[in-house]
């Protein structure tokens, strides 16, 4: 969408337009050179956020652009945001504002809809966009905003709790009943406890498996194909229990994930996770490696029975080579190496039926235990390749929305240096741009900017040399 406010234009005193952040129908939401935020919305819109929304009219001024509009400019740290693209909360203050806001838009008009409107702190106003005849939809809003774009409804208290664990259960009930929802969950820390997965019953298997509330698809920028593995054979299943059930599929199979180094294996789960709301749980070197006899095979137990406790949850077995390898292969410690994948080959289809999702990650699939690669055990091996210059390219402009990068930068020929290049690289380019700009005292990434970062990166074909020279 076209910016209404074109950048450096003066909006109050000092404060000049930086970026467009967010849009939707109606409205655009700016952020400025001074920390703050601008609000523009058409004259239709604001019209009917003034009639039908009591918004005051002196907070909104005439723009003197050459797009007819509104603007609001707030003022000190408060916020403007939308709720389904952000800026999201950062402290307890500003959520506990937002609750408070939510439910008293929720009672003043029960019929709007949430899912397009923008919020104001500083007058503690949420003006809707749409009216919708099912307000309940709004509990994925609520959910969605409090965890910073996770899609989760607000009924998944626990869930909520999991993914913010820097507040206190106690606090996060607080604000829940401040917006009007009522914590299912009990806040009472809960003792350890073993796991009896033999005596659980399939239908309470089931049960623990809720469909998330989903309102937006599953997206992998830059990695078209890896989103769509996801969407067909995780996603869809989670979201469609009872069609598959009829089918004999109650829960998504385990997945390999294997590629070079840096190609971003670990980054997609973990963007899986965060799309579902699930608990994650590692299994690595620096959380289950003991140097005592069994030691190992002990701690892999342990953290099966943390997942399928927490379940529905993800677990990922990361560096998988380092435990999963070929036991014929094994060496002086073969017998402790056999008693690891036995435990994992007896632990897997366990945690699957239990709601457990299992992935696991390798750099050299070659070296894996065949009974491993079994079907059964893991359903999906999929390769994952260095991102090529088309899906880096979709990945940057992504990336810029969020940066002060000039309007003639060069896309496709950053992609084109970048092409076949770990993600890290991708990150650091845009790290380094950005550091370069500052110390060349600019007010947007131009294409020295990156041309500057591009070069500090080693040739495909250059070797890391180790070692003196004479």
């Amino acid at each position: 969408m076209k910016q209404w406010l074109p950048r450096g234009m003066t909006v109050k005193a000092e404060k000049r337009i930086k970026k467009m952040l967010s849009s939707g129908e109606g409205w655009q939401i700016y952020s400025t050179n001074q920390d703050s935020y601008v609000l523009a919305a058409t004259p239709s819109l604001y019209e009917k956020w003034v009639s039908e929304y009591l918004l005051p009219k002196g907070i909104f001024e005439q723009s003197s652009g050459s797009i007819a509009c509104w603007m609001y400019c707030s003022t000190g740290e408060y916020i403007v945001s939308a709720l389904e693209q952000g800026p999201f909360p950062s402290n307890n203050g500003q959520i506990e504002a937002f609750s408070i806001a939510f439910n008293t838009t929720l009672k003043l008009y029960p019929q709007a809809d949430l899912h397009d409107a923008v919020y104001i702190e500083e007058y503690s106003l949420i003006l809707p966009v749409f009216e919708s005849s099912n307000a309940t939809n709004n509990d994925s809003v609520y959910g969605k905003w409090l965890t910073g774009g996770v899609n989760i409804s607000a009924t998944s208290f626990k869930r909520i709790s999991q993914l913010m664990s820097w507040i206190s259960r106690e606090q996060l009930s607080k604000f829940f009943e401040l917006a009007g929802f009522e914590p299912k969950d009990e806040l009472a820390e809960e003792g350890p406890t073993e796991v009896d997965t033999s005596t659980e019953k399939q239908s309470d298997i089931e049960n623990k498996i809720e469909a998330v509330g989903i309102s937006d698809a599953f997206t992998l920028i830059g990695r078209p194909e890896l989103e769509q593995f996801f969407n067909d054979n995780i996603i869809d299943i989670v979201l469609h229990q009872e069609q598959y059930k009829r089918m004999g599929i109650s829960f998504p199979g385990a997945t390999i994930l294997h590629g070079p180094p840096g190609c971003g294996k670990t980054y997609a789960v973990e963007r899986l996770a965060e799309y579902l709301g699930w608990r994650r749980f590692n299994i690595d070197s620096s959380t289950v490696a003991s140097s005592f006899i069994h030691g190992t095979s002990k701690k892999i137990s342990e953290v099966f029975d943390q997942a399928i406790k927490a379940a529905p949850s993800i677990l990922i077995i990361d560096e998988m080579e380092s435990y999963l390898s070929n036991r014929n292969m094994a060496g002086s410690s073969g017998t402790h190496h056999i008693e690891e994948v036995a435990e994992f080959l007896r632990r897997i289809p366990e945690a699957i039926s239990k709601g457990v999702l299992v992935f696991a990650m390798t750099n050299m699939i070659d070296a894996i235990d065949p009974a491993i690669l079994r079907r059964g055990r893991f359903d999906y091996i999929v390769e994952v390749k260095m991102a090529n210059k088309e899906e880096i390219a979709a990945l940057l402009n992504v990336k810029f929305k969020h940066l002060p990068v000039a309007e003639d930068v060069d896309v496709e020929n950053i992609s084109s240096k970048l092409d076949s290049h770990p993600m890290s690289d991708i990150t650091f380019v845009l790290r380094e741009a950005g550091r370069v700009a500052v110390k060349a005292g600019v007010a947007f990434i131009d294409n020295a900017c990156f041309e500057k970062a591009l070069s500090m990166l080693p040739k495909k074909e250059e070797k890391r040399k180790i070692g003196f020279n004479q």
